[in-house]
């Protein structure tokens, strides 16, 4: 056998061997993507039901802890969190309407106006 021979054989024997381990990296980077793909399923549940931009990382940790529990889709675990925790969800907060326009001494400007008339 000469040098080219036993090259040509080493290499058809590595085949397999590497192959193989390819096949491990690409199965490694698919479940790497599908983990990425439930979170960011979790995290739109979560905003489109109403839930703080700022505890959106502790909503996604409860969710998957619900997904592997239960075996429920992202969505159903984003709402059994919003449910079941409600200081997640975003607080709306009524702002006071004010207007500037004059309606006379009972207006509730008319104090402020009297202030400033003053000087």
């Amino acid at each position: 056998m000469d040098n080219e021979e036993i090259v040509q054989q080493d290499i058809q024997e590595d085949i397999p061997e590497i192959a193989e381990h390819e096949n491990e990296v690409q199965d490694e980077l698919l479940e790497q993507l599908r983990g990425e793909i439930v979170q960011l399923k979790i995290k739109l549940a979560l905003l489109v039901g109403g839930a703080a931009s700022a505890k959106l990382d502790e909503g996604v940790k409860l969710a998957e802890g619900i997904l592997t529990a239960d075996g429920v889709t992202p969505e159903e675990a984003a709402a059994e969190v919003l449910e079941e925790y409600p200081h997640i969800k975003l607080e709306r907060r009524s702002v006071p309407r004010i207007s500037a326009e004059s309606g006379g001494k009972g207006d509730g400007f008319a104090a402020i106006r009297g202030i400033f008339a003053r000087r």
